[in-house]
């Protein structure tokens, strides 16, 4: 079986050849991402490309995840709406990006889960390995040093275009 690095190359190396063979064109492909952003902000006021592309390019969704499990366990739905409720609804997390991504927290070994039945519907609840707990405490000063910088350049960018 192929390591994940081996089949990371493999793909990038596919695109590689697409792009050289003129069947993928990049600026294109990066136009048509970002007119769907600004396309999205425009038709819903309450949609917020910052904190989508924050959660969804940077990796700080799985950090976030381990964060909210610390808390109490959840069910995968449960994480999507506490996620949109704490972002005060710019972002609802798809399920197509949350589920894959709870699967893949589950077989790196930071989080577990179990099936509850209790109710009406059963649910799968998610709640948080040693492994995890371990992960986060090791991200934690990283990822509070990166927001920092973050908030301090956005904050200097906005007295830029907006004034004080």
């Amino acid at each position: 079986m192929e390591n994940k690095n081996d089949i990371l190359k493999e793909i990038l190396n596919k695109i590689d050849r697409k792009i050289k063979e003129g069947k993928i064109d990049i600026a294109k492909e990066v136009f048509l991402f970002k007119k769907l952003h600004i396309e999205k902000l425009l038709e819903s006021p309450d949609f917020n490309i910052f904190i989508s592309s924050m959660f969804t390019t940077t990796g700080f969704l799985s950090f976030y995840i381990l964060f909210l499990l610390q808390e109490k366990d959840y069910f995968g739905q449960e994480i999507i709406n506490e996620i949109s409720d704490r972002t005060e609804n710019c972002w609802l997390p798809n399920p197509g990006v949350i589920y894959p991504l709870l699967r893949e927290m589950k077989n790196d070994g930071l989080i577990d889960g179990r099936w509850e039945t209790e109710g009406i519907h059963p649910r799968f609840v998610y709640t948080i390995t040693e492994k995890g707990k371990d992960q986060y405490k090791k991200l934690y000063n990283i990822i509070k040093i990166k927001f920092t910088e973050f908030r301090y350049i956005t904050d200097k960018i906005a007295e830029e275009l907006f004034g004080k």
